[in-house]
């Protein structure tokens, strides 16, 4: 019997619509094993990648979500598990591999001078809520007009004329609140974290608005607690010994910045499209719809003023003169049309309102994190700042902001670019515009490369170039300085010793890009500096860091705007100045 016939005489009763039914199943099993196949991911070849994870239509996405330490920290992670400074993540279906580099004169070049690496889809596929901010741009004409109206806020007019003296009086709210707030805690520790946050809110507030807007957080929150009576309130103590203060209400304008800039952060984060939540929160969210356009009209109210003023004659006092004085002067010279008042400049003037209290407050709360966990480095920034403020010293008084920006001060600047360098930005994103090459190795263009900057992140191997081209702490030695590795905090590798033997500020002994390089790094680097230096030199000489409790100094992050601590705890003791 032959094949056939033999086939027919054992199948050839089977029902034929089991056999339609089987057919029909086989080619369904056939296209899903199929489409599975190409949903896995495909590596570019020749750059270090996990080896299961091209087993997986997840990728790495799985072992990533699963990391308590966030993106940043396990990009770092992927780096050493290679021990390379380049290695792809597979990021889940139909999504390209994202590119991991640790290598400082690499990122240098990518960053100062390489025209094949723009402004990450990365970063501006999550933040939809700034709208037409300029951090949400690739390089172009509307990004350089964006940022073009931003050139004279950091200038000697308004940066130290305007807001020096604005930053430090909201230091002294702030050290107002905090002896209050210390005396009703009674030894315990209390949370900085908010309290940080309305400085930075106060500051970059003033920074656009001037005298317009005459509200203060920290004023708020000052009045409010001095309400508390000390002999009758009755804080309650947490398990760690730690006590929580009510919160004032603040300008509906300023709570709407704080949680649509933490809305923000929950974008950067959700697993669902990013534009899509933004959709939802802008435009039918019932809570955030109402402030997107108030908040509108509230900028618009405020640029109508700056516009008045310029009209006028009338001095430039506000960021917010600055930005019009420069668009009404360029728009004529172009012979265009201006676009004063417009949404572009909206956002322009929101987005770094956002930016600029997210990104500054959590350095500042870095700041004193990591001085409370390291006493000696406290003890030591302490008296220089005693030995080198002479008068206020003498006189027995916090120092004028004159005094703390006109002394020179090593070693608060080396603990300043410290922090910036543990702490700061983690990740700086970039696409290739084009093909090209990096490290040796063919990357399309498209492709995300993501720029791991901080010593945390990667621990060198033989193999690495990480701290290629930088000066190595060996060659930077002089008496009593010990070499400690990339993750230790240590203010000394950012010191030399000049030709008379004294210490002095290099801040080019490591690599540190909290502010990145270039013409997209941050516009508000000065702005930042000064707030951090002001606030750290009247903290440290108003209070002394009592202890706080192994269970409040926990150093876990998120990472989205900025990289946040996720707590951050004070017991503070004043001085008395």
């Amino acid at each position: 019997m032959s094949f056939s016939e033999n086939l027919k005489a054992n199948f050839g009763g089977i029902d034929p619509r089991f056999q339609t039914a089987a057919l029909y199943g086989t080619a369904i099993l056939t296209a899903v094993y199929g489409l599975y196949l190409w949903l896995l991911p495909r590596p570019l070849a020749g750059i270090p990648y996990n080896k299961e994870s091209v087993k997986s239509i997840w990728g790495d996405v799985l072992e990533l979500r699963a990391d308590t330490g966030g993106l940043a920290k396990w990009c770092g992670k992927q780096l050493e598990r290679h021990g390379t400074p380049i290695c792809q993540a597979l990021m889940g279906p139909l999504s390209k591999p994202v590119v991991l580099v640790a290598d400082v004169p690499e990122t240098r070049a990518m960053l100062m001078g390489r025209s094949d690496f723009d402004r990450s889809a990365y970063i501006i596929d999550r933040f939809p809520l700034f709208g037409e901010f300029h951090l949400n741009m690739k390089t172009g004409d509307a990004w350089r007009t964006s940022r073009g109206w931003l050139k004279d806020l950091l200038d000697k007019p308004h940066l130290i004329s305007n807001m020096t003296p604005r930053i430090y009086g909201h230091v002294l709210t702030l050290l107002e609140l905090w002896e209050k707030k210390s005396g009703l805690a009674n030894g315990h520790s209390f949370s900085m974290v908010d309290d940080l946050r309305d400085l930075a809110l106060d500051v970059i507030t003033n920074f656009h608005f001037g005298d317009d807007f005459t509200d203060s957080a920290l004023a708020r929150q000052s009045h409010h607690v001095g309400q508390l009576d000390s002999k009758n309130t009755r804080l309650p103590v947490g398990k760690n010994g730690e006590v929580e203060f009510p919160q004032a209400p603040l300008h509906e304008f300023q709570e709407g910045l704080i949680e649509t800039g933490d809305k923000m952060a929950d974008i950067y984060t959700t697993v669902w499209p990013p534009a899509l939540v933004s959709f939802w929160v802008r435009y039918i969210s019932p809570h955030y719809r109402p402030f997107f356009g108030a908040k509108d009209r509230f900028i618009r109210d405020y640029i109508n003023l700056a516009l008045k003023r310029l009209n006028n004659n009338e001095p430039l006092q506000t960021g917010l003169d600055f930005m019009v004085s420069r668009e009404k002067r360029g728009a004529v010279k172009a012979k265009k049309p201006s676009v004063i008042g417009k949404q572009t400049m909206v956002d322009e003037a929101y987005g770094n309102l956002i930016a600029g209290q997210h990104t500054t407050s959590a350095a500042m709360v870095w700041i004193l994190k990591l001085l409370i966990d390291h006493p000696e480095v406290t003890n030591r920034l302490r008296e220089e700042l005693q030995t080198h403020l002479v008068e206020a010293t003498q006189e027995n008084r916090l120092p004028t902001v004159d005094e703390i920006l006109n002394t020179r001060l090593a070693y608060l600047d080396a603990v300043l670019e410290e922090v910036l360098r543990l702490r700061a930005a983690m990740l700086v994103p970039r696409d290739t515009t084009r093909d090209t090459e990096l490290l040796g190795n063919r990357i399309p263009k498209g492709t995300s490369i993501l720029l791991v900057c901080q010593g945390p992140d990667f621990s060198p191997s033989p193999s690495s170039a990480y701290w290629r081209g930088t000066k190595a702490d060996a060659a930077r030695q002089f008496p009593g300085k010990e070499s400690k590795s990339p993750e230790h905090f240590d203010p000394m590798r950012w010191l030399v010793q000049n030709e008379k033997g004294e210490l002095e500020f290099d801040g080019t002994t490591y690599p540190q890009l909290g502010f990145g390089l270039g013409v997209r790094s941050c516009w508000g680097r000065r702005l930042a500096y000064l707030e951090m230096r002001i606030m750290t030199t009247m903290v440290t000489l108003k209070f002394d860091f009592g202890q706080v409790a192994d269970a409040l100094t926990t150093h876990e992050a998120s990472y989205d705007i900025s990289y946040r601590a996720k707590q951050g705890w004070v017991n503070l003791t004043s001085r008395g100045l």
